[in-house]
């Protein structure tokens, strides 16, 4: 699953060492965390706010990259094959494929250069709930949304929201389906639930995989809602990661809340991101705050 930051894993840090100094090693790690975020969102050659376009594309579909040659800004996917492209993006036969200038580049999942300050990516996506497609991003350098990029709001770090969890796996791994932010669905697999203790109230919360196979489930991902969902956090919830926990299933992990994110599409409209409908009865002041508020 794509991810913007991961969870802390707390243990191994300074072994024997006081709770005040794992706490700040902790923190420590977390800023870390929230510099490369930035990074992603404005800063790499494929940040996030770069994207200027995006064509999600199932079986038999094409789009052609139509613009103008040295105007970044111009250049927008159309529907089906346009005369004069700069390139063609298709799905067929389960496989992605990408033309330019009339043949076929030989990894379409490599960068595709288009033009200065322009270039396409394909990336393997589900295009409705468990039917495979590609979304294909146009990157344009000089994108004023990321020039105007200001960088993730979260709240101030707090050991608080940082519980160790029991997780209880489910007997099968089964798919769950979830609307996204573009009104179409995607399916992940419910791998099984964490209970833990979170300002003396106990809650249980289901985490997600994108296998149904245990031998492959390396990462854990939920998706929430809280208290403060929609009145100072982002309306279609936030997300939480877990990795590192070794073989699955993992009996216990640390959640940092503090490591709550944003859906990607809380500020690119190019991205399909699922819609939290898990609940967590509880204002939960750690994580990513809504991008779209001031604070």
């Amino acid at each position: 699953m794509p991810t913007m930051i991961k969870c802390a894993v707390l243990a191994g840090f300074l072994a024997g060492s006081s709770t005040a100094a794992v706490a700040a090693q902790s923190e420590a790690a977390w800023k870390a965390d929230l510099v490369e975020t930035n990074k992603a969102y404005a800063v790499l050659p494929h940040a996030i706010l770069k994207i200027q376009d995006a064509a999600y594309l199932g079986e038999g579909q094409t789009a052609t990259l139509v613009g103008t040659k040295g105007i970044p800004g111009s250049y927008k996917w159309a529907p089906g094959v346009r005369p004069n492209g700069a390139l063609t993006a298709s799905f067929a036969g389960g496989k992605p494929v990408i033309a330019k200038s009339g043949k076929a580049v030989s990894n379409p999942l490599a960068d595709v250069a288009v033009d200065t300050d322009v270039d396409v990516q394909a990336f393997p996506t589900q295009v409705q709930a468990g039917v495979p497609g590609i979304r294909v991003f146009v990157y344009n350098q000089q994108n004023p949304a990321a020039k105007a990029f200001k960088g993730v709001d979260y709240f101030p770090y707090d050991p608080g929201y940082v519980v160790t969890a029991r997780f209880t796996p489910d007997k099968t791994i089964t798919p769950h389906v979830f609307m996204t932010s573009r009104h179409t669905s995607k399916q992940f697999y419910r791998a099984g639930s964490a209970t833990f203790v979170l300002q003396g109230k106990t809650f249980t919360l289901p985490f997600y995989t994108d296998t149904a196979d245990p031998k492959k489930v390396t990462s854990l991902s939920a998706f929430f809602t809280d208290a403060l969902t929609g009145k100072g956090t982002y309306g279609a919830g936030r997300y939480v990661d877990i990795d590192k926990f070794g073989p699955f299933p993992p009996k216990t992990f640390t959640i940092d809340f503090n490591d709550a994110y944003n859906p990607n599409c809380a500020r690119s409209a190019f991205y399909t991101c699922p819609v939290a409908f898990d609940n967590l009865a509880l204002a939960i002041k750690a994580g990513e705050r809504d991008p779209h508020l001031k604070h």
